[in-house]
């Protein structure tokens, strides 16, 4: 999955599941902490650092903001000991399976519909159309990032 499906599939993810806005920030710097480092298996990331990037100054807000994403199945994570940081992994399978992604093995029920192109008004078929599309300037938003302009 690329980041751009990660944040589709998070966003389509809570629209019928909660989580709070600590938990969904803890999430999107977590998948920003992933893209910098080139999307590897998983990153280690230590407490201060995850307090800092969710402006957070208590550590049990942190671990509790942490273990969320962990329990809702987006995120898996080997607790850290002192010199050695908190392991993360992303778990993409819950995005495959109930939204259809194209790692899914699992047929969608988006699959074959049409979608009007915004630049000459005709259909296309697209056999991995999101229920949903949003704009750059709402990803920035809720993960409280800042894109690159030429994106």
């Amino acid at each position: 999955m690329t980041y751009y499906d990660y944040l589709n599939s998070f966003n389509r993810w809570l629209e019928s599941n909660a989580l709070p806005g600590n938990a969904q920030l803890m999430y999107f710097k977590l998948l920003n902490v992933f893209n910098r480092a080139g999307w590897p298996e998983s990153v280690q990331v230590d407490t201060l650092r995850l307090m800092q990037m969710t402006d957070t100054a208590d550590k049990r807000t942190v671990y509790r903001a942490r273990d969320r994403p962990a329990e809702a199945g987006l995120i898996s994570f080997n607790k850290g000991t002192k010199g050695h940081p908190t392991r993360f992994s992303l778990i993409e399978s819950i995005f495959c399976v109930e939204y259809g992604t194209k790692n899914s093995t699992k047929n969608s029920t988006t699959n074959g519909t049409h979608i009007k192109n915004k630049n000459n008004n005709k259909t296309k078929k697209n056999n991995n159309s999101p229920v949903k599309s949003y704009e750059l300037k709402d990803i920035e938003e809720l993960a409280g990032l800042r894109l690159p302009d030429h994106l």
